[in-house]
């Protein structure tokens, strides 16, 4: 089963844009007020999933101010969202030089690196991030994740108990740090968040499918059935192919008395 990750977010952002020279014989208000409307337009037609559009919203306003660190902002996170990560983080990265130390920013970027597979850069900006902004609580998710992969088990650890201390009832962190915990061979610590992931968000299928692979590593294949059970029919019910398959191939092994791992 895999972890839980988020698309690219913006954290709260109120929309600011810098002054932009005057185009044509147009007030410099006016073309101030111009580029406000069209990043509204962009993140209402990104919100509905028209992310090319919102693409190219975002790049008038590019075309009319390049110094808008804004624009490049919600452009990268319309290109992570639509799986270039590469093309996100040099948007980021021109967002950064525009305007330095954005923690927000400085998360998106770090988890387009990730997606990319380098750790370090994503470690490094998440690091960043949460120095910015401590009380924000998906930098050290994410950071923690990345820890994860890497195989930083107790510094992926300690991150989620931070993201946990924030937000008590944020399910995906429950989740992973379920799934940490059960990686560091504490099955009654990983148990225990699965069953708060679970009551905080009954449509998590992951944590169904960890919490019945865990409970036939525990001894208790009845309960590993049900679990697994309900896991295949909300994987079914979301149209994920492949964590319904790969909960079928569990059950399989559960029913044969071979151990399924997660």
């Amino acid at each position: 089963m895999q972890i839980q990750r988020t698309l690219a977010i913006a954290l709260g952002m109120a929309v600011v844009v810098a002054p932009g020279s005057a185009v044509g014989m147009r007030p410099a208000h006016a073309v101030e007020q111009a580029a406000v409307n069209l990043l509204n337009q962009g993140r209402q037609q990104a919100e509905q999933g028209q992310l090319e559009a919102a693409n190219a919203t975002y790049s008038q306003v590019i075309q009319a101010d390049a110094t808008s660190a804004e624009a490049y902002f919600y452009r990268g996170i319309a290109y992570h969202d639509l799986g270039d990560y590469q093309l996100a983080i040099a948007d980021f990265s021109r967002a950064l030089q525009l305007r330095p130390d954005h923690p927000e920013t400085l998360y998106n970027r770090g988890e387009a690196h990730a997606h990319m597979t380098n750790a370090e850069a994503a470690i490094a900006d998440l690091t960043q991030a949460i120095a910015l902004a401590p009380d924000v609580v998906q930098p050290y998710l994410d950071r923690g994740l990345v820890f994860a992969a890497t195989g930083n088990l107790p510094q992926a650890l300690s991150d989620l108990d931070s993201a946990i201390a924030l937000d008590p009832d944020n399910a995906d962190a429950h989740y992973n740090r379920g799934k940490i915990y059960t990686e560091l061979g504490n099955g009654a610590a990983a148990l225990s968040d699965f069953n708060t992931a679970l009551r905080l968000n009954p449509e998590l299928a992951e944590a169904y499918g960890n919490r019945g692979v865990l409970q036939y590593q525990l001894g208790d294949p009845q309960a590993a059935m049900v679990d697994l059970r309900q896991a295949a029919a909300l994987f079914q019910a979301q149209g994920d192919r492949q964590g319904y398959q790969q909960t079928l191939y569990f059950m399989q092994q559960v029913q044969q008395g071979s151990g399924p791992t997660p």
